[in-house]
């Protein structure tokens, strides 16, 4: 194959310099109209174009949750159509259009040849890719690594997509026609998910959440679903809208780009990311010298926008100061960064050092991409528990580089920073070129948006939906400085290319595998009369069998039948029924959930929960059914599930309840007493002191306390609960039934102390 290299096509040096002094006597000018963005395009290179547009309009917008049409009789949408409603519906339409258009790219490109523009960054790309490539074979969880952990998706797969389209952005936004028209489409969009947010931050939802958000009721987090990640992707409308704006001739369009400036704003403030104020006011600034430096001039639009905008942000501030808590009181919110002994800090700090502590252990290849939260057990300390709650777990750094460290190494993330890095420094003199008008400023804004989001990765997640436009803006930064070259197809070109379209239909058709197997673990966890859950869950694993969290819940829908047909064995009794079905299908179900969970276990060993599943499936398999062989296998699950997190109260609870279902008080109690850490002043930590609020081993404690005799040591263990809840009268009477023993007991009874 022979190639031939070509100048860029990004603008000849006389047309820069015509734009440059059109642009500093009169900035927004009527200019005459430009060529259609597909004008000169073969029928391969629209398919590449159209996919592409497709993919910035559609996956800031893309989630399965449209019950909002239920309400206007459309039955159908009563439910989502996944059980994940917002990343992995993301990732879907992102590999449906990559795919599609790597397609037409291969047909043409190896039937036809043609042209190929190439960036000086491309090889190092390239050596990224097979960095990860290769650590996902050494990684803890080779699944995870290739596919990234249910609910992030950020895996092998996720990288090789955003190279792919980073390549197509680079050969299809070669003129700044083709820039405006990407960032056209993602301003339209952004648009959407900004006013979706307003709604949201008014009370006005269209769509029914239930009432379990993980966050604060009105706090935005739109197509999102968590307003971390929606405060990440807002970045990129925020500031590319700014420059659209300054560089757009059309009063329409600029009035269109500095209203979607305006939402933006009022989402931006309302989604309360610290981190994305941060990374959004810098990129804003970083806009705002690149306008100086192409001295654009504004008109009447331009300053009543910047004003209204400034009155809105003021007023949202404002108003923020008289709501209670620091989450949406600015700022106290922004003061909390500071505040390194509380609150969210607090937290943060703590998974920053078990993130550190993995990266000491696999300094080289890492953990593999996306396994933090199959890391973060073993790496936590244990105050991580008191402050965030026996229930958290962290399954991201919230510090993109200590999260790639962790996940493929300290070589990685040099490898992927540098490559960052160098197209900032490739891009920087065609966006900040003095006196060259507004032709540039575009480029400034795709350039100060990769900034601004680079920044708020330092203290926010990435992931799929958002880290896109990161390398789309990469993309356009660099392409400016891209060569072409003419290759003509060779003789074996048909044969690549037929290979490389099989390749991607079988990824094409894996995709809809992949979302469909999502909707039928949807309905196994929200069944339907007449629907069998296992029979659903069954089926999303066949589809995808790679996914840990479908066999752990399958396991549990096999306990669930297993605790239905004890229900159903005691009725019977009850009835003067024969029992024995109805406990040979409990037994059934016994064995099902068993081997389910050590299946899922084989596939992550890593991962905690399952051993807490395990652990507490044996111990009610022992006591309902009867085997104390049951209680025995509690015993050793729960253990090895304390060696994959030291500091996991829920497992060592199990394994006390193990200890005493089989007569061991003492064993028990001692399980629970045990010393597991130190404090700052040398004192012991207990597993009770891991998390204070974790009531169900409080009060396992005293009630063992009090079985065993320790009469006065169980009055004070029931003391604790009903301080912590004065309302529940559970722990009350309990107390108070502690109490009349002891007054009744002889003295000195009762005091007895390990």
């Amino acid at each position: 194959m022979k190639g031939s290299k070509a100048g860029g096509r990004f603008a000849s040096k006389a047309a820069a310099n015509v734009a440059a002094k059109r642009a500093t006597q009169n900035p927004v000018a009527p200019q005459p109209p430009a060529q259609a963005p597909t004008f000169g395009m073969s029928g391969a290179e629209k398919i590449m174009w159209y996919s592409l547009q497709a993919l910035v309009f559609l996956v800031p917008i893309a989630m399965s949750n449209a019950n909002w049409l239920a309400k206007a009789g459309l039955a159908a949408f009563a439910l989502p159509f996944t059980y994940d409603q917002f990343d992995i519906v993301k990732v879907f339409v992102m590999r449906a259009c990559v795919i599609l258009a790597m397609g037409a790219w291969s047909f043409q490109f190896f039937f036809k040849g043609g042209r190929l523009r190439r960036t000086k960054i491309d090889w190092l790309i390239l050596v990224f890719l097979a960095w990860v490539l290769l650590t996902s074979f050494t990684s803890i969880s080779v699944s995870t690594a290739f596919f990234g952990k249910y609910r992030r998706f950020e895996g092998f797969f996720s990288f090789l997509t955003y190279a792919a389209t980073y390549f197509l952005v680079v050969q299809l936004a070669d003129r700044p026609g083709r820039m405006r028209s990407l960032a056209r489409t993602l301003m339209i969009s952004g648009m959407v998910v900004a006013f979706y947010g307003v709604l949201q931050s008014v009370g006005m939802d269209p769509i029914n959440w239930g009432s379990n958000l993980p966050f604060e009721a009105n706090r935005a987090f739109s197509t999102f679903g968590n307003p971390d990640l929606l405060g990440g992707f807002l970045i990129f409308p925020l500031t590319i809208s700014v420059a659209m704006a300054l560089s757009e001739s059309r009063i329409g369009w600029r009035i269109f780009y500095w209203a979607t400036f305006l939402v933006t704003v009022w989402t931006w403030i309302a989604s309360a990311v610290r981190g994305a104020w941060i990374g959004g006011a810098v990129a804003i600034a970083i806009v705002i010298f690149a306008a100086v430096l192409a001295r654009t001039k504004l008109n009447a639009v331009d300053w009543s926008f910047a004003g209204l905008t400034g009155v809105a942000a003021a007023g949202l501030v404002a108003r923020s100061m008289t709501m209670p808590g620091t989450v949406f009181n600015v700022p106290e919110r922004l003061a909390s960064i500071f505040k390194f002994g509380e609150g969210s800090a607090l937290t943060r700090f703590e998974i920053w050092q078990s993130a550190i502590n993995a990266i000491k252990a696999r300094p080289i290849l890492g953990f593999g991409a996306d396994t933090f939260r199959l890391v973060f057990p073993r790496y936590k300390p244990v105050a991580y528990v008191k402050d965030a709650g026996y229930l958290s777990v962290a399954d991201n750094v919230h510090d993109y580089p200590l999260q790639l460290m962790a996940g493929i190494g300290i070589v990685g993330f040099l490898l992927l920073y540098g490559l960052f890095g160098w197209a900032l420094i490739l891009g920087a003199p065609k966006a900040f070129a003095r006196g060259k008008g507004t032709e540039r400023l575009l480029v400034a804004g795709f350039w100060a948006a990769a900034v601004g989001y680079l920044i708020h990765l330092f203290f926010g997640l990435s992931v799929t939906g958002s880290t896109i436009f990161l390398w789309i803006a990469l993309a356009i930064v660099v392409t400016p400085t891209a060569t072409e070259h003419q290759f003509k197809a060779p003789a074996w070109g048909p044969i690549v290319s037929v290979a490389l379209i099989a390749v991607l239909g079988v990824a094409w058709i894996g995709n809809f595998v992949f979302i469909v197997a999502d909707n039928y673990f949807l309905r196994g966890q929200l069944s339907q009369t007449g629907q069998n859950p296992v029979a659903l869950i069954n089926t999303a694993i066949r589809l995808d069998p790679y996914n840990d969290i479908y066999r752990a819940m399958l396991g549990k829908a096999y306990e669930s039948q297993m605790l239905a047909w004890l229900n159903q064995a005691q009725s019977d009794a009850m009835a003067g029924n024969d029992a024995t079905a109805s406990m040979s299908n409990a037994n059934e179900a016994f064995k099902a959930a068993e081997s389910t969970f050590k299946q899922t276990i084989a596939m992550v060993p890593t991962e905690y929960d399952n051993y807490l599943f395990i652990s507490s499936l044996y111990n009610e398999a022992g006591a309902y059914l009867s085997n104390p062989a049951y209680i025995q296998s509690a015993v050793e699950w729960a253990d090895k599930g304390i060696k994959v997190e030291p500091f996991g109260p829920g497992v060592r609870l199990q394994k006390a309840v193990a200890q005493a279902s089989s007569g061991d008080d003492a064993g028990a109690l001692a399980t629970i007493e045990q010393v597991v850490g130190k404090r700052p002043d040398g004192t012991g930590i207990t597993v009770l002191d891991m998390d204070p609020n974790f009531t169900d081993i409080h009060m396992f404690y005293a009630q063992t306390l009090q079985r065993a005799g320790r009469l006065q040591d169980a009055a004070a263990a029931y003391r604790y609960l009903v301080d912590l809840n004065p309302g529940n009268t559970t722990y009350s009477d309990a107390l108070k039934a502690v109490e009349a023993s002891l007054s009744a007991a002889p003295s000195g009874a009762g005091t007895t102390s390990p």
